[in-house]
């Protein structure tokens, strides 16, 4: 079955755009993502700023900016096929499907490797008045693992509506 652009049926059976409202969570948490990487820029830059040359401190302080450079870039990654998809530009789609699942891939990349390093401070540090400290910090990370499980889910699930011949059909085709 071939659907086109002018098929009535798929333009009266359209509900509420739910990629769309994910699309605008995602355009949102990836601009305050790029906020706070750039006050935190800043800071690093300051204190790099106030330090004499020569510090040991300053290839650490470098490191850290080239991390904050780098997620500055990927937040601006995400918020440019986001609102492209807003704006139902065609080529934002399948970009934007990219960037999805390479954020899925991301976020379990850090989950697991969040997780090993917990499994291993608690198995480093065995003693009883260490283990009620760390105990603090259990809950915190099971709150970013579900977060993480959760986003991963979010983001699958828009790559896949993405391309779905129905949402396909709501971009802007290219210009000729």
């Amino acid at each position: 079955m071939l659907i086109s652009r002018f098929d009535s049926n798929i333009r009266k059976k359209q509900g509420f755009a739910w990629w769309r409202m994910l699309t605008w969570v995602l355009l949102l948490a990836a601009g305050c993502a790029g906020v706070l990487n750039m006050r935190h820029a800043q800071k690093v830059w300051a204190a790099l700023q106030a330090l004499p040359a020569g510090d040991e401190q300053i290839p650490l302080l470098h490191t850290m900016l080239s991390w904050d450079a780098g997620y500055l870039i990927g937040a601006f990654v995400v918020i440019v096929p986001a609102a492209g998809c807003i704006l139902r530009q065609s080529w934002a789609r399948a970009v934007l499907r990219t960037v999805a699942l390479v954020l899925c891939v991301w976020l379990a990349y850090r989950g697991v490797q969040a997780w090993h390093e917990w499994t291993m401070l608690v198995e480093q540090v065995r003693g009883a008045a260490v283990t009620q400290q760390s105990q603090g910090f259990e809950r915190p990370l099971l709150l970013q693992l579900a977060l993480q499980a959760i986003s991963i889910a979010g983001l699958l699930w828009l790559a896949w509506q993405l391309g779905q011949p129905a949402v396909r059909l709501q971009f802007r085709p290219r210009p000729g």
